[in-house]
């Protein structure tokens, strides 16, 4: 008998599972409004341009904010992108002019990396510092 009553069991939990999975539709309705989306948006990409000093001075204006954003954990990610395409643009300038000082700026720009990646403000902090200190002798 308490066999009977497992199996009628087991038989109506398959059953309420299987109504349930088949009443999980993910169709998507085309001509229902996504919320928070805008047809007439528009996406700006970052170009970072100008002179070695140009970009290293902007180098250093996103490196200065990046501790604060991570802070706030908002926009960091976004900062640390513009960082990486502003360095881009400006190493072979530095390296033309300072070849010693490439793989200190690499060391600061991880460091800046390891910041955002371990929500770690400080060390986005002493990273803008050692910046500010190689950029004043390229």
């Amino acid at each position: 008998m308490r066999r009977g009553r497992r199996s009628a069991a087991v038989g109506v939990g398959v059953l309420l599972a299987a109504t349930l999975i088949a009443g999980c539709s993910t169709e998507v309705d085309p001509d229902i409004p996504v919320a928070g989306t805008d047809d007439s948006s528009t996406t700006t990409t970052f170009v970072a341009t100008g002179s070695t000093a140009d970009l290293l001075d902007q180098l250093l204006t996103e490196a200065s904010t990046l501790s604060e954003a991570i802070v706030e954990n908002e926009g960091q990610h976004e900062a640390i992108e513009r960082i990486d395409l502003i360095w881009a643009a400006a190493r072979p300038g530095v390296e033309a002019s300072a070849t010693d000082s490439v793989g200190e700026f690499e060391r600061a720009i991880a460091l800046l990396h390891n910041g955002v990646d371990r929500r770690r403000p400080a060390d986005a902090d002493k990273a803008y510092n050692n910046l500010v200190v190689l950029v004043a002798f390229v």
